[in-house]
């Protein structure tokens, strides 16, 4: 019990609760496991239910500076985490990730940046997890991939442009998202190294200069440029160009037991029908041009 005690002072609220849920959690889905658990953890989290809930003001002082919201970063991108027309965040991606967290019962702030902005943050520990992380980051624990992205080119459909392959960029006016080149991989750079390519953070921007006719195509995801295309100029009618491979992203955090926790957390909204519901909830108009 000495070596519960001296444990536990050692950990945060935040680890403390992490543990409780992760123990609820596997008692929840393997009750047949309840045989299994020797009598030292039954007694470390006895010990721990009475840390956490005795009301002894010394402790609670602890317990009070110690708690601290975990911070995560989100990437600022309609449909996946924006802001809606109420200034309320929305998206995919919070969606499933706020349901996750709140059921396990931790106090959450969401920032929401630019893509190299969320790379940078949390790449300086200024952020606990960051969604979606596309790259390695040393050190980070990654969840599974759990945001099925797109990446696709689009065009103005009156300009009727015919695209084979990446081969066919070389010509092209480009802009992309940030971080383009690094995500979709060398023979992408490779095939857009004699093109006019620019990355920008705005997509709404991104869009204006294909409206405007100052770039041919725009690459970015299919979801999101469908969907800001429609808000923004829906007099438009664009043609998608599918030149890359569907592929999911996963969040990365800097602690496993908050990975871990995201992993479970995003089986239980599988089991449950709410990840798909909320797919389909922001899912991208029909495309009738596809290339």
């Amino acid at each position: 019990m000495a070596w519960c005690k001296n444990t536990l002072a050692n950990m945060s609220v935040t680890d403390i609760a992490l543990l409780l849920w992760q123990e609820s959690f596997v008692m929840t889905l393997l009750p047949s496991k309840r045989n299994f658990m020797s009598n030292l953890v039954r007694s470390c989290l006895v010990l721990l239910s009475l840390m956490l809930y005795l009301p002894v003001q010394a402790d609670h002082a602890v317990t009070t500076a110690q708690a601290q919201p975990l911070r995560i970063g989100l990437h600022l991108s309609a449909p996946w985490s924006f802001y809606n027309a109420d200034g309320e965040l929305d998206g995919i991606e919070y969606q499933l990730l706020s349901r996750i967290f709140r059921r396990a019962g931790l106090s959450v702030e969401y920032e929401l940046h630019s893509y190299s902005r969320l790379l940078k943050q949390f790449s300086d520990k200024k952020l606990d997890c960051a969604s979606p992380v596309a790259i390695d980051v040393a050190g980070a624990s990654y969840s599974q991939d759990y945001l099925p992205f797109q990446d696709v080119a689009v065009s103005l459909q009156h300009r009727q442009l015919q695209l084979d392959g990446l081969a066919a960029l070389s010509d092209k006016r480009i802009v992309a998202y940030q971080q383009a080149q690094q995500v979709l991989g060398p023979e992408f750079s490779r095939a857009i190294s004699n093109a006019s390519y620019l990355e920008l953070a705005e997509r709404e921007l991104q869009l204006e200069l294909l409206f405007s006719d100052r770039v041919d195509l725009v690459i970015g995801e299919r979801r999101v440029l469908w969907y800001l295309a429609a808000m923004l100029a829906p007099q438009y009618q664009l043609t998608t160009h599918y030149l890359f491979a569907e592929r999911a992203y996963p969040a990365a955090c800097w602690q496993p037991a908050l990975r871990d926790m995201i992993n479970q957390g995003l089986l239980q909204l599988q089991q449950s029908g709410e990840y798909q519901q909320i797919i389909q909830r922001f899912n991208a108009p029909p495309d009738n041009n596809p290339t």
